[in-house]
């Protein structure tokens, strides 16, 4: 029966360590588009 919890619980964190992983790429590709934006902005503003 132990073993039954011990294999869920690897399941569990194993997919939650995914879902934190995905966040994180998104996160950081949504932080690239945001520089880019502000750079752009900043060179339409001094021309």
């Amino acid at each position: 029966m132990y073993i039954l919890i011990l294999i869920g619980v690897a399941m569990l964190s194993s997919f939650l360590t995914l879902v934190l992983h995905c966040c994180l790429i998104v996160g950081k590709d949504s932080d690239k588009n945001w520089e880019e934006e502000q750079i752009m902005k900043k060179e339409e503003t001094e021309e």
